[in-house]
C-alpha cells in the first residue's frame, strides 16, 4: 500500500460538491425489551491490531492480482440497477470487481485470500447517519444502569440506587439512567430518603428529561426563583418550589453544569469499547449526530490519529446554547487529517422528545409551544453556520419544529446560495403534508429512525390525538415525493443498536404492543436497505466512495447469514407474532464485518 494515494479532506469537500473557499470560517440510552436482548452485539472475537485503522480515502489502481476474493455468495450490491452478484474482489481496500464466481476467481493469485461463503449473502457495509458511539460507551463506565427487567418500578429504582451510594463517598455524585419506572419521572421526594447526602441525577434512556434530588437542587442553587432557561422546563409542585424534575437539555444543563464530566481519557475509552460492539452489527460507518463540547470532539481525532479507529466515522458539533456559535466558528477543529474521521458538521436540537414537541397545536404532553432555541436567533446561527460550507443538522420532533427548520434553511440558502449544501432534518415525527414538499423543494433530507415507533406507537394518539399520530414518520410518503431518507439507529439513545431492527422496523412499522402502526407507511426491504447504505451515504456526503459494492469505492462489507431482503420481506408479510420474529431476526446475523478490506468483526 506503499505506492497509494489519499484524498484530503478539502479533496473530498469538492468531491462532494461544497464551497471548499468557505471552509474559513444525548442523549442517553439502553436496551429495552429484553425480548430482543440477545440481538444486542458483543465486541468482536477478532482483535484487529492496526487493521484498518489508519486508511484514509484511498485513491489506488484497480488493476492486476487481487489482494482478497469473496466467492460463491449472494452480493447485494445496492449499485442503480439493484444488481445481484455472485462474487466480490477487493484490492488496496478498495472494490477491485463484482460478477460471476468464475470471473473473481481469474483475479486472484497465490497471495490471494479466498473467502468461500458458502451461500451467504453480502450486503454494503451498513452506515449509520445518527448515532452517540462514545456515549454508547459512556453507558458503561460513567452512569449506573436502571433498566428492565431489573429496574421496571420506582421501588426498584430506589433499591439499586441505595447499594449503589452505600459505596459511594459522602457528597460523591451519582448518575444513572433509566427506562420507565411507572406513569411519571422520578422526582425529587422519590429520591431524597435514600440519598440524604449524595447528590443524584438520573436521565430516561431518551436524553430529554432527567430528575434529581434535594442535594443537587441545592448544589446547584435552583429554588423557587430559578426561571425556566429558554427551551427549557424546570418542573415545580404547586407552590412553586422545583419537583427535581427538568425537560430538555437547557434545562438540564442548569443543574449538569456543577457535576463532574467525563475526562478525556474516559471518552477515548468508551469510543474504543464502542467501535466493536457497531462492527458486530455490520456497521462500518457511523455519523455522530449529536457530539456535544470541543473535548469530545478532539477525543474522536485523538483516537484516530492513534490509529485506534476501526470502522469510518464523522461527527457533528451540537450547538445547545447561543453562546455555542463562536466556538463552532473558532474552536472546533474542521480535522483534514487521512484517518477515519472527519468533521462533518453543525447539529441543533430544536425541541426534546414527544412531551416538549415543538407543534403549531396544543397537544397533552408538558410543553407544545416551547422551541430550545429563540427563532431569530436559530435562524442566524444557521444562517452563519451555513456559510461554512458544511452540512447542519436539526433535531424535530414536532411539526412547527420541523416547519421553523425549513424556515432558517430557506432564509440562509436564499442570502447565499451554495451548490447542495445537504442539510439534514433528524427525527421528523411529526411534518404536515405540506412540509413534504418544502423538504423536496429545499434539498432538504430527513434521516430518521423506525425503532421510535417500536418505543412510542402505542402513545403517539395519546399525546397528538389520532389525526396528528397518522403522521408520525411518514417514510412512504417522502419516498415517493422524492424526498432523500437515511435510516438509522440512534443509538444508544434509542434502544436497539442493530442495523437489522431498524430495517424490520422499517418494513413493519411495529409497536411495542406488536402491531403495525400505519402500515401504509411501511417500506419495502430494499428500499431499506438502500436507506441505510448508499443513500445514508449520501446524507454524508459520501455516495461516490460507499455504500453500494462497486468497483473503485471502499472495501466496507458486510457477510450476512441470511438475505436480509428476503427473510425481511417474507416477515412483513406474517402475523407480527414474537414467536416467528424473533427466531427470524436470530437468524439475521452477522458472520463477518470487513473496512477496506480487513475483517474487524467475525462471529
Amino acid at each position: 500500500m506503499k505506492d497509494q494515494k489519499y484524498m484530503t479532506r478539502r479533496d473530498f469537500l469538492k468531491r462532494a460538491g461544497l464551497a471548499a473557499g468557505a471552509l474559513a470560517g444525548s442523549a442517553l440510552a439502553c436496551g429495552r425489551g429484553e425480548e430482543l436482548a440477545h440481538l444486542t452485539p458483543t465486541p468482536s472475537k477478532v482483535a484487529p491490531t492496526a487493521g484498518p485503522g489508519t486508511t484514509p480515502i484511498p485513491v489506488a489502481t484497480l488493476e492486476g492480482t487481487s489482494d482478497t476474493v469473496l466467492v460463491n455468495g449472494k452480493i447485494i450490491t445496492v449499485d442503480s440497477a439493484d444488481t445481484i452478484a455472485q462474487a466480490v474482489a477487493i484490492k488496496d481496500g478498495l472494490i477491485q470487481a463484482v460478477g460471476t464466481d468464475d470471473a473473481i476467481r481469474a483475479l486472484a493469485g497465490g497471495k490471494t485470500k479466498v473467502i468461500d461463503l458458502s451461500g451467504k449473502t453480502v450486503t454494503p457495509g451498513l452506515v449509520d447517519p445518527h448515532n452517540h458511539l462514545q456515549v454508547l460507551g459512556l453507558l458503561q463506565s460513567f452512569y449506573v444502569p436502571l433498566m428492565p427487567p431489573e429496574v421496571r418500578t420506582l421501588d426498584d429504582m430506589r433499591a439499586k440506587l441505595s447499594e449503589v451510594i452505600a459505596q459511594k463517598a459522602e457528597g460523591e455524585w451519582v448518575t444513572g439512567y433509566f427506562l420507565v419506572v411507572g406513569d411519571r419521572l422520578p422526582n425529587r421526594h422519590d429520591l431524597d430518603p435514600i440519598s440524604p447526602k449524595n447528590p443524584v441525577f438520573v436521565i430516561q434512556q431518551g436524553g430529554h428529561y432527567g430528575s434529581a434530588n434535594s442535594l443537587a437542587l441545592q448544589i446547584a442553587g435552583i429554588t423557587a426563583d430559578t426561571p425556566d432557561p429558554v427551551g427549557g422546563v424546570i418542573e415545580r409542585d404547586a407552590s412553586g418550589e422545583p419537583t427535581g424534575v427538568f425537560y430538555n437539555h437547557r434545562a438540564m444543563d442548569v443543574l449538569r453544569k456543577h457535576m463532574p464530566l467525563p475526562t478525556p481519557e474516559l471518552t477515548r475509552d468508551n469510543i474504543a469499547y464502542a467501535q466493536p460492539v457497531f462492527a458486530a452489527g455490520g456497521v462500518t460507518t457511523f455519523y455522530d449526530n449529536n457530539v456535544r463540547g470541543v473535548d469530545t470532539i478532539k477525543a474522536y481525532f485523538d483516537t484516530d490519529r492513534e490509529g485506534k479507529m476501526i470502522i469510518r466515522g464523522q461527527v457533528y458539533y451540537t450547538l445547545e446554547w447561543p453562546g455555542d456559535l463562536d466556538r463552532a466558528l473558532k474552536e472546533v477543529e474542521y480535522y483534514e487529517g487521512n484517518g477515519f474521521m472527519r468533521f462533518a458538521g453543525f447539529k441543533f436540537l430544536l425541541d426534546g422528545q414527544a412531551k416538549m414537541g415543538y407543534c403549531h397545536q396544543p397537544h397533552n404532553g408538558v410543553r407544545w409551544d416551547t422551541p430550545t432555541w429563540e427563532p431569530q436567533n436559530f435562524k442566524d446561527a444557521v444562517r452563519a453556520l451555513h456559510d461554512t460550507g458544511l452540512q447542519i443538522c436539526v433535531h424535530c420532533f414536532g411539526d412547527a419544529a420541523v416547519d421553523l427548520t425549513l424556515d432558517a434553511f430557506e432564509e440562509a440558502m436564499n442570502a447565499n446560495p451554495r451548490p447542495d449544501p445537504r442539510h439534514r432534518i433528524e427525527h421528523c415525527v411529526l411534518s404536515t403534508p405540506q412540509a413534504t414538499q418544502r423538504i423536496k423543494d429545499l434539498g432538504v433530507l430527513v434521516c430518521t429512525q423506525p425503532q421510535f415507533i417500536r418505543l412510542g406507537g402505542d402513545h403517539y394518539a395519546d399525546v397528538f390525538g389520532e389525526e396528528r399520530a397518522r403522521r408520525v414518520i411518514v417514510t412512504r410518503e417522502w419516498l415517493e415525493a422524492g424526498v432523500p431518507l437515511a435510516l438509522s439507529s440512534d443509538a444508544p439513545t434509542a434502544p436497539w443498536i442493530l442495523p437489522v431492527v431498524t430495517l424490520f422496523g422499517a418494513v413493519t412499522r411495529i409497536t411495542f404492543s406488536n402491531r403495525s402502526y400505519q402500515s401504509e407507511q411501511c417500506l419495502t426491504a430494499q428500499e431499506a436497505l438502500r436507506a441505510h447504505t448508499i443513500d445514508a451515504a449520501y446524507s454524508g456526503f459520501e455516495e461516490d466512495i460507499k455504500g453500494s459494492i462497486e468497483p473503485g469505492k471502499l472495501a466496507d462489507l458486510a457477510v450476512w447469514r441470511k438475505d436480509p431482503c428476503t427473510t425481511l420481506e417474507a416477515l412483513s408479510k406474517e402475523p407480527l407474532d414474537p414467536e416467528t420474529y424473533i427466531p427470524a431476526l436470530r437468524g439475521l446475523q452477522i458472520e463477518m464485518t470487513m473496512v477496506g478490506g480487513e475483517i474487524v468483526y467475525q462471529a
